[in-house]
């Protein structure tokens, strides 16, 4: 009777990302945890330097080429990882502007339910205009001004 073998886990390995592999490869570690290039913004799921490597090597020949190992690809990586950044920040700005049209239409459905009068019917409209003003301009500096203007 064979025994079977247990099977490794790479979480089990306890690898982690090493700051030199940002410059050396253009990778960062994500919030996830994921490693991700910073030239294609393609995400590898396995903490290895050898992946990092094949990846670099094979798809960002020109990238190596261009910046050789020197100050110009330190510089090369900081410029992308400071686009990467500022796409993150815009990207969850949205979702925070998103996320706040969210609650301002669940406060408008909640102020139809409260009265089981169609939205046609005008006289708790502006009710629900103003409970859902407060929630869509919950992040603005003069929400206090745009709701005064009631």
């Amino acid at each position: 009777m064979a025994t079977k073998k247990k099977q490794r886990k790479t979480e089990d390995e306890n690898r982690e990302f090493k700051v030199e592999w940002t410059e050396t490869f253009a990778f960062i570690q994500n919030l996830n945890g994921l490693l991700t290039c910073l030239i294609c913004q393609e995400k590898l799921a396995h903490n290895k330097k050898s992946n990092l490597e094949r990846h670099f090597t094979t798809k960002h020949v020109s990238f190596s080429t261009k910046y050789p190992v020197s100050d110009a690809r330190k510089k090369a990586v900081e410029e992308l990882q400071k686009s990467q950044e500022k796409s993150s920040s815009v990207f969850n700005y949205w979702m925070q502007s998103s996320n706040n049209a969210n609650i301002a239409s669940f406060v408008a459905s909640q102020e139809i339910a409260k009265r089981g009068k169609p939205y046609t019917d005008g006289k708790y409209i502006k009710s629900c205009f103003i409970n859902a003003s407060e929630e869509l301009f919950r992040d603005f500096k003069n929400k206090a001004d745009i709701l005064k203007k009631k």
